[in-house]
């Protein structure tokens, strides 16, 4: 969808969308542009990381942007139950780019952001095929833990990848860079706490690692 780079992230400062982005969003709003971009941003990120076990395509990549970008505009109408809205509002949005069973499939993987898991007994997911319902969890997994990566919503992650000398068929570790002197507590307690669909799906543990910044490594 569009790319942000370390050197260049006075985005994430920019409190209103640009024309660009109303476009891709159909119109619709959200309650932080620049968590949105964000979460978008470590969503690929994550993606990328996770390659070897979702081993899904641009156009899942493509689904999990759109769905990253507006996973809280159902915040526009109500805080508590907003994944709901965001799934119904995203539903019901006609986005450039895509078909109406890819929307759907968007809705759903911003919908299970946070809170409950999929399920076959919610009727929005039930309907879908078997490859797509299976496409959706990964996703959703993938977003869940990027949306608590930026819980504090000030961009603290800068950039993240996979460490592969600790990935096996036990854990997946993620490595961090983060903003000098960030704390990052508060996103770690959250993203651990919402790592259980990212473990369910793909059968490991997930290992959050902060990196040394280049600076205090001299």
């Amino acid at each position: 969808m569009k790319s942000y780079s370390v050197e260049d992230l006075d985005w994430w400062q920019r409190p209103q969308p640009t024309p660009e982005e109303l476009r891709l969003s159909g119109g619709l709003l959200v309650e932080d542009w620049p968590h949105a971009r964000q979460v978008e941003r470590l969503s690929v990120q994550l993606f990328e990381a996770t390659q070897p076990l979702h081993q899904l395509d641009g156009k899942s990549l493509r689904l999990l942007e759109r769905a990253a970008f507006l996973h809280n505009t159902g915040m526009m109408i109500e805080s508590r139950r907003h994944h709901k809205h965001s799934f119904r509002l995203i539903k019901e949005t006609k986005l450039p780019d895509f078909t109406d069973e890819e929307r759907h499939e968007i809705a759903c993987i911003a919908r299970y952001h946070r809170r409950a898991l999929p399920s076959n007994d919610h009727e929005e997911y039930a309907v879908l095929s078997r490859k797509a319902r299976k496409r959706v969890s990964a996703m959703a997994a993938l977003l869940r833990i990027a949306d608590a990566l930026d819980y504090s919503h000030d961009s603290r992650v800068l950039q993240l990848a996979a460490e592969p000398a600790f990935c096996d068929d036990a854990s997946w570790t993620i490595g961090l860079e983060i903003r000098p002197l960030s704390d990052l507590d508060a996103e770690l307690e959250h993203a651990y706490e919402k790592a259980d669909l990212f473990e369910k799906v793909f059968k490991r543990k997930l290992r959050l690692h902060i990196k040394d910044s280049p600076a205090s490594e001299k």
